[in-house]
C-alpha cells in the first residue's frame, strides 16, 4: 500500500509540474488610439453637443469582432476593449472633433449649459474583415446634425484600412484610423453644410 501511495504522489506531482510548465493564453485590453489635434483653425462654430451615439446590436459585447465574408461574424475571445465600444466611439468623436479647433466647444450629452448644434450617430460596423483581398478594419457610422432650425443633414459615412499584419495590436490600430477617416469625412460634410458660416444671435437650442 506504501508502495502504490507513493506512486500515486509522485503521478500527481508530475502532472501538477506539468500543468504549471504549460503557459496558458491571457486576455487583454485594448483602447482606441485618440484623434491627433489639428493645428490653426479659429473657433467658428459655435456649442456642439455630442450624444451617446447608438450601437449596431451585431456589435454588442465587448471583443474584438473579425467578419469573414458579409455575414459570418467571430469574436476574439481573448481581445477585449478596456471599455463599452459605444462608450470609446463616442469618446473618440468627442476629442476628435474638439481638437479640429472648428467649434467654440464641443461636449458630451452629459455638460451642462447651453448648445448651437446637436450631433446624433449610431455605429453600423466596427471591425475587421477577412475577404480573398486579406484582411482589413472597417469602421461604418451614421450621422445627423441639428440645430434651432432643424435637422441640417443626415449621412452615412465609412472608412476602410488594410491591415498587412494580422494581429490584435495591428487591427485597433487600423480601426483607430478609419475612424480619424470617418471624422475627416464627418468635418466635411460639415463645412459643405455651412455649419460654420451660420450665424449663432438667436435664442440657442436647450
Amino acid at each position: 500500500m506504501t508502495i502504490l501511495r507513493n506512486l500515486l504522489l509522485l503521478s500527481c506531482s508530475l502532472a501538477l509540474m506539468a500543468c504549471s510548465a504549460v503557459s496558458l493564453p491571457r486576455e487583454r485590453y485594448w483602447r482606441l488610439e485618440l484623434p491627433v489635434p489639428a493645428g490653426g483653425e479659429l473657433p467658428r462654430g459655435g456649442v456642439l453637443m455630442v450624444n451617446d451615439l447608438q450601437l449596431a446590436n451585431a456589435l454588442q459585447g465587448d471583443c474584438l469582432l473579425v467578419t469573414n465574408g458579409t455575414a459570418e461574424i467571430a469574436q476574439l475571445e481573448l481581445e477585449h476593449w478596456i471599455a463599452p465600444l459605444d462608450r470609446l466611439v463616442t469618446d473618440a468623436v468627442v476629442l476628435g472633433l474638439s481638437r479640429t479647433r472648428m467649434f467654440a466647444l464641443v461636449k458630451g450629452a452629459g455638460d451642462p449649459g447651453h448648445h448651437d448644434h446637436s450631433l446624433h450617430g449610431r455605429v453600423v460596423d466596427f471591425g475587421l474583415h477577412r475577404d480573398a483581398q486579406g484582411m482589413q478594419a472597417q469602421v461604418v457610422c451614421q450621422f445627423w446634425l441639428e440645430d434651432r432650425d432643424g435637422l441640417l443633414f443626415q449621412d452615412e459615412f465609412r472608412a476602410s484600412v488594410p491591415i498587412a499584419a494580422i494581429s490584435a495590436a495591428a487591427g485597433v490600430a487600423a480601426m483607430s484610423s478609419a475612424l480619424q477617416q470617418v471624422l475627416d469625412q464627418l468635418t466635411g460634410r460639415m463645412r459643405a453644410a455651412k455649419v460654420f458660416d451660420r450665424t449663432m444671435d438667436s435664442a440657442p437650442v436647450k
